[in-house]
């Protein structure tokens, strides 16, 4: 093996370390209960029949589609109700109250310190709470500044995608609850999708000691390869 071939090989190898000593984020991302795994690592969404203001007697959600007037459905994600028959294309209207839907997900002990990010989607709006305790309110109540016109004109809407993050996962099993607030009646629906993943701001020590060491290497030898020519 000739010398320059020889210490990219190196290179490559030192900073491949690096790289796979960052862990890969675990994607969550909501379908219904009828529909495949979109690659996602929490279950399918569950509707809570008995907590809801519909109670269709059957814990079943759909996949349903966004038509024209609903943003698109998010990355790993669609959008999901307790009847095939909510959203905007369809005739059906869903009574104004609460719709509750639920997931879980199991997390390692190393990954109860993350953080997780979700992008909400919903008509009219929704609240979301990880095991029991709220992390997101939904939209105020109808108003001058919130007509409910389509849906809530602020967010969490149907329009568009409401980004948040937040903090207090637990090891072992993990709960996300959606209490889908329904204002102005017609149609009705949610949509989120997101990941966990260590705070970027704050790189693992093991993974800086590394890095750090493979920047040594690489000026290592890239003086040896210098001088070798």
């Amino acid at each position: 093996m000739t010398k320059p071939k020889r210490f990219f090989i190196t290179c490559a190898a030192v900073f491949g370390g690096f790289v796979s000593a960052q862990a890969s984020p675990i994607l969550l991302g909501s379908y219904g209960t009828t529909s495949p795994n979109p690659g996602v690592a929490n279950t399918a969404v569950l509707y809570d029949p008995f907590n809801s203001t519909v109670n269709s007697g059957s814990t079943s959600t759909f996949n349903i589609s966004p038509g024209t007037v609903w943003h698109a459905a998010l990355p790993n994600s669609s959008y999901v109700s307790y009847n095939a028959s909510t959203g905007p294309n369809s005739t059906l209207v869903a009574p104004n109250g609460d719709y509750i839907y639920t997931t879980n997900f199991t997390l390692a002990a190393a990954d109860a310190a993350d953080v997780a990010t979700l992008s909400l989607l919903a008509d009219d709006t929704v609240s979301v709470y990880l095991n029991n305790v709220l992390v997101q309110q939904s939209a105020g109540p109808m108003g001058p500044g919130n007509t409910y016109a389509q849906c809530s004109d602020v967010g969490p809407n149907c329009t568009t995608p409401f980004t948040f993050s937040f903090t207090g996962l637990q090891a072992g099993l993990n709960q996300l609850k959606f209490d889908v607030k329904q204002v102005n009646a017609a149609s009705e629906g949610l949509d989120f999708s997101g990941s966990i993943d260590a705070p970027a701001a704050v790189p693992e020590p093991y993974s800086l000691a590394l890095f750090g060491t493979g920047i040594f290497g690489l000026v290592g030898l890239s003086r040896r390869y210098v001088a070798a020519r």
